[in-house]
């Protein structure tokens, strides 16, 4: 996706602004897109209010960024895609054909109340995104330790059904016992077991399955040495498996259960993706009301009363943002070179001064005109 700019040009008397930028930068150069990005009538206020506002606004856009994209990152984790829309339009659509909306933001409204109506919506959403980011992960590793005893390793997962109950020996004085050894070890084991207490039962070793790594075999010894066997056992990483015969009313109920934390755990899955698609919307209008705060704030501060601006929108072509930025400041320059306070000059280089603008040293000069960039791609910005 290309580079994003909001540009704000104070309007000249006489003359479309916006179809001279667009004929110089779009038609005759072809250096970007231009669209106009249109602002409502918006109260100025005091003028320390604007001062503070400019202050805090560049925090404020980014960190309403990061939720948006927080969100289209876990919506990606969980759904595979990234694919989101702002009122049934791609972002980059949405913005595009914006208006200010004033059934969610009264422009009638201070700027102040405005700005802290859209922070205290998107800190809504990321504190209820991390409420069922953690929800759903506890469930989720409930699930995957229940599937993990019916399919994962030996080690893990359930003996039921790996095991005929009648071949194992049960008495007063004798039961089977369980061991999970590596399978690099099973000759080792075979030729060892006997003396891994002081009464093991000659020759009972039986072999039931195995995977991967492991191999699950039962001995037979006395009760009175199971301590003596387990001391022994574990010195030479030799794992003993409990296990206690259900009958087949248990296993249903336990299949049964299982089932339902799968479908439980996809039901909360597929909720939690629909209120992402809501907040991942809400939040994206948001920001671009943001934005246009801030466009209107900057603007009114650098070109001063009465707002007459015109703002814009740019989609600036692959390399083309070093020469979009000097016939910007050439067509601007030229406009309002007899209004000095808008427009000062440094002794640095042009290079220098174009740096500057993509925001190197943005502090160091005024520019004719001013540029916010815009991160329509997702990507972190430093804006």
């Amino acid at each position: 996706m290309s580079t994003s700019w909001l540009i704000s040009i104070p309007c000249q008397p006489g003359t479309n602004t916006f179809e001279q930028i667009h004929k110089k930068v779009t038609v005759e150069q072809q250096l970007c897109s231009c669209y106009r990005f249109e602002l409502p009538k918006l109260r100025v206020g005091k003028l320390d209010t604007l001062v503070t506002l400019s202050d805090s606004l560049q925090k404020d856009d980014s960190a309403v960024e990061a939720t948006l994209w927080r969100l289209q990152r876990q919506y990606k984790e969980w759904n595979g895609s990234d694919v989101l829309r702002v009122q049934g339009q791609n972002l980059l659509d949405y913005i595009i054909g914006f208006r200010w909306s004033e059934e969610k933001f009264a422009s009638s409204e201070p700027l102040a109340n405005i700005v802290q109506a859209i922070l205290e919506q998107v800190h809504t959403f990321e504190e209820e995104l991390k409420k069922r980011t953690s929800d759903y992960a506890q469930r989720k590793q409930v699930v995957e330790a229940e599937q993990r005893k019916s399919s994962g390793s030996l080690m893990v997962r359930s003996l039921e059904g790996l095991i005929d109950p009648e071949k194992c020996t049960e008495t007063e004085h004798l039961t089977t016992v369980f061991l999970v050894i590596p399978k690099y070890n099973e000759k080792e084991f075979l030729a060892c077991y006997e003396k891994l207490s002081s009464l093991v039962v000659p020759r009972s070793a039986q072999r039931w399955t195995q995977d991967n790594e492991w191999i699950l075999y039962s001995i037979t010894v006395f009760r009175s040495c199971i301590e003596e066997l387990k001391k022994n056992a574990r010195e030479k990483r030799y794992h003993i498996r409990e296990y206690s015969p259900k009958n087949t009313s248990q296993i249903g109920t336990e299949q049964q259960q299982q089932e339902q934390s799968i479908e439980s755990l996809e039901s909360l899955r597929l909720r939690h993706l629909e209120w992402i698609t809501t907040a991942f919307s809400e939040t994206a209008i948001a920001w671009t009301h943001l934005k246009a705060v801030r466009l209107f704030v900057e603007s009114v501060l650098r070109f001063g009363l009465p707002v007459q601006i015109e703002t814009m929108l740019l989609l600036v072509y692959p390399k083309a943002q070093s020469k979009l930025l000097k016939a910007l400041d050439k067509i601007t320059s030229q406009w309002i070179s007899g209004s000095p306070e808008y427009y000062y000059k440094s002794s640095s280089t042009n290079d220098d001064r174009y740096a500057s603008l993509l925001g190197i040293s943005i502090q160091e000069q005024l520019y004719p005109f001013i540029l916010l960039e815009w991160n329509i791609a997702g990507k972190e910005s430093s804006n």
